[in-house]
């Protein structure tokens, strides 16, 4: 598997723990499988989720007792955190629009048209990961969390448009209409 690394952790108290850093997307998927997490991920999804991680100075592993953990490998190295797949896949899709937006950025003030087009290559292979990320995202207990919303702000939105028409209707059958009047004074 992974190489294994002694960090210390824990403030005053210093404890070592053997972790076991994920270094191929083979040994996430077989985490995932022993773990019985159905999120439907695949070899592309992992490397795309260990490319992400990788990019941004962290790598994912298990403790000594099988738990997901990240560790920072840019920074503190110490710096070890339970970690879950639901937390792994929000951080990389937060990456990757962060990563959307100043690449869209980019690809509009470009140098010239060489750099253009290694920039829009770039942006369109984010857009790629965007895909695949969202499609996991959806799996997750924030994707879950966000669909469960959207369907009670949807069902608000229908409520309310209900509400607003019968108060349309009802104000419509209360006024007078004009065709009843007249202007002129007496007969």
């Amino acid at each position: 598997m992974g190489e294994k690394e002694k960090p210390k952790t824990g403030g005053e108290e210093i404890m070592e723990k053997e972790i076991t850093i994920m270094g191929e997307p083979e040994e996430l998927l077989a985490w995932i499988g022993e773990h019985d997490l159905l999120m439907g991920i695949g070899l592309e999804d992992a490397k795309i989720l260990l490319g992400y991680l990788e990019g941004h100075g962290y790598g994912i592993g298990t403790d000594e007792n099988g738990a997901l953990v990240r560790q920072d490998l840019c920074g503190d190295p110490e710096e070890i955190e339970a970690y879950s797949m639901d937390d792994l896949i929000d951080s990389v899709c937060e990456w990757n629009y962060s990563l959307i937006l100043e690449m869209d950025n980019s690809r509009r003030n470009p140098e010239n048209f060489l750099d253009f087009v290694q920039k829009q290559n770039k942006y369109e292979a984010l857009k790629q990961d965007e895909k695949r990320l969202d499609q996991m995202f959806d799996k997750t207990i924030y994707g879950k969390e966000v669909g469960e919303l959207a369907i009670k702000l949807a069902e608000q939105v229908i409520q309310s448009q209900k509400i607003k028409k019968e108060v349309e209707a009802t104000s419509q059958v209360s006024e007078p209409s004009g065709a009843y009047f007249t202007d002129k004074k007496g007969r």
